[in-house]
């Protein structure tokens, strides 16, 4: 105990706010840069650029396109500092540097040498870095294999080069982060790890501080700064009483997702994945499940897997958590950014969730700032309120709850929605649960605000899922989840009025102060992908269900432009200025996979439309006629 203590009080006399760097700053206010992932600190992805606008969005064309040749989905949008812009690719982790008064010449390439990859399955998120960040003339980012580089902005030599996630473990990187003041945090996590944020000295590489997203007050940095706001929050131990056992100590819960940072307040806010294992037998008192008479959740709710969290960025103490679905098995998954906006008088923390809900917080308190609403159907969390505001905890459908014994299932409830499946699932155990939405309704990707519409513009997922919780142990490094599908069955999609919808997935715009769906455009895909939105009233995202790069008006969702890529898309356009044109870019790519095409495939299907390749495309109004002279 005497050790927690003291760690809270050294975090206390530290918490002054952190400044945000001063670079990152200065070149942010400038929109002819691209400085970070999601634009600036607020998380908006918003640029204030409008050559590009409304009116002449018809008249944009190709300028020049470049090869990057790595065959794997793109995550981390391109960086754009002056004439320069920096890609870096997924596995191997290969990082440009693009001439654009040059149309794209290779300035420099760093490659670095990676750590063998492991013989398992990846724990997380492919084949990472989601993220480039840059400061002071070095860019920084994580790579697949743990480390994380920070690397000469006009040479690609490389300054140092250090570990950050432990493999061994079980510990993986999406490389998503920030650069906070003198400070690059970054995210790791993994199936069968605690998922954590690191900090390491800007100069040096040197491992500042290190803190769980679950565990003993000590692991966590839960000093008496900590805002216990709900009585789920209140053990002495948060992060760890509400763990079966030490379950904690493979509770999953990585940080792969976007970070977001208020400079007024010193604290940064990111999003913690689903649970580990899935199965929640493995998480709380084996078969059994403590729910109240309206369906809240009594017990082991397992603080902060499926969370939302906020930190002090100096010191990493955690300021407040909250616990978006408490004993998370339906892997909803929460690493999708907070956007920073103010609805009314309050300076909110606006999250987009994988569990169907939009919740608002308080972002200095972490307190509920009204009550969570759908975005898209759910059906695991019982409504119309479907948060308790005393409480912070949402009520279940005791149906929708997962055992790994179907006699553990009978002592709960006798429903058995899979029993008059048509067809039946596959190796049929009487334990499958139907739930929506299936995986996630949200994942990682990029959400965009306008401050001119007021709306956040979000990809929704549209599927349900029957899954079946299977018995299994922990092996480090491969993968634990000890959930599978249930085979055979199909369920029909959901609209967010809970009726049968064939729409795969969509873009959506999302009102948070009216508390409404202000549009919603079908995606023909269920890929997920990242979009932008600009001053010209304009959102651009890639569709890789037709492998076309598009444009739509932000006001009402109507399509504006469209340029075919014939691959994928898995990462935000960029907008950026040079020689006093306005460009948008964007790297469409794929795996190399390439699943062959029946004659007979439906027109619309989607191996119709895209191939593997990775490809850089650079847009403007004059098409090949523009000027980059400056």
């Amino acid at each position: 105990m005497r050790s927690i203590l003291l760690v809270g009080a050294s975090l206390i006399a530290l918490s002054t706010p952190a400044l945000a760097n001063e670079d990152v700053l200065r070149l942010s206010r400038d929109p002819a840069n691209v400085v970070m992932p999601s634009i600036t600190y607020d998380g908006w992805n918003y640029s204030s650029l409008d050559q590009i606008n409304l009116s002449n969005i018809k008249r944009i064309s190709l300028s020049w396109t470049l090869q990057i040749g790595i065959l794997d989905s793109h995550e981390a949008p391109p960086l754009v500092i002056g004439n320069t812009m920096y890609v870096i690719s997924p596995r191997p982790n290969f990082l440009y540097a693009f001439d654009l008064v040059q149309e794209g010449i290779i300035k420099w390439e760093y490659r670095p040498t990676l750590d063998p990859a492991p013989a398992g399955p990846p724990n997380c998120c492919s084949a990472p870095p989601r993220g480039l960040y840059y400061a002071d003339g070095t860019l920084y980012f994580g790579t697949a294999d743990g480390k994380v580089s920070a690397v000469s902005a006009a040479s690609g030599e490389e300054k140092w080069r250090v570990a950050s996630a432990d493999a061994a473990r079980g510990e993986s990187m999406a490389g998503a982060g920030l650069v906070v003041g003198k400070q690059f945090l970054i995210g790791a996590g993994g199936e069968g790890a605690r998922g954590r944020v690191n900090a390491h000295d800007l100069a040096t590489g040197a491992k500042t501080w290190s803190f769980a997203n679950m565990g003993p007050n000590a692991d966590v940095g839960i000093g008496t700064r900590f805002q216990k706001n709900y009585p789920y929050l209140s053990s002495a131990n948060p992060a760890q009483d509400t763990w079966f056992g030490d379950s904690w100590q493979r509770g999953g819960g990585a940080t792969a997702g976007y970070f977001t940072y208020d400079p007024a307040l010193g604290l940064f806010y990111y999003g913690s994945s689903t649970c580990a294992p899935v199965n929640p037998d493995y998480r709380r008192e084996r078969g059994k499940i403590d729910l109240d008479a309206a369906g809240h959740l009594t017990a082991f709710p397992n603080n902060f897997c499926a969370s939302q969290m906020a930190r002090d960025a100096t010191t990493g103490e955690l300021v407040w958590a909250y616990n978006l679905t408490p004993q998370d098995m339906w892997g909803f998954d929460e690493p999708s950014v907070v956007p920073l906006i103010d609805i009314g008088t309050t300076k909110a923390a606006v999250k987009i969730a994988g569990n169907g809900l939009v919740y608002a917080w308080d972002r200095a308190t972490g307190k509920l700032a009204g009550e969570p609403w759908m975005h898209s159907f759910e059906d695991v969390i019982k409504g119309p309120a479907f948060v308790d505001m005393q409480t912070g905890l949402p009520a279940y459908d005791v149906a929708k709850v997962a055992f790994t014994a179907v006699e553990d299932r009978r002592k709960v409830t006798p429903e058995d929605p899979a029993a008059g499946a048509n067809p039946r699932p596959a190796n049929y155990t009487g334990t499958e649960i139907l739930f929506c939405p299936g995986g996630g309704a949200r994942k990682w990707e990029n959400d965009a605000y306008s401050p001119r519409t007021k709306l956040i513009y979000t990809h929704t997922s549209n599927s349900c899922a029957a899954t079946v919780a299977i018995a299994g142990e922990y092996t480090p490094g491969q993968g634990y989840q000890l959930i599978r599908r249930a085979a055979g069955v199909t369920l029909p999609r959901k609209d967010v009025a809970g009726q049968a919808t064939t729409v795969l997935s969509e873009l959506k715009a999302i009102d948070p102060a009216g508390r409404k769906i202000a549009w919603a455009r079908p995606i023909g895909d269920e890929f997920r992908s990242p979009q932008l939105v600009t001053a010209g009233d304009l959102v651009f995202k890639g569709n890789t269900a037709n492998g076309a790069m598009e444009a739509y008006n932000a006001l009402n969702g109507e399509p504006m432009w469209s340029f075919r890529s014939g691959s994928g898309f898995a990462q935000s356009p960029v907008t950026y200025l040079l020689g006093g044109n306005q460009y948008v870019a964007v790297v469409a790519s794929s795996p190399a996979a390439n699943t062959p095409v029946p004659i007979n495939a439906a027109p619309d299907a989607a191996a119709r439309f895209r191939r593997g390749g990775t490809t850089l495309y650079v847009f403007c109004l004059g098409g090949a006629t523009c000027s980059a002279t400056e």
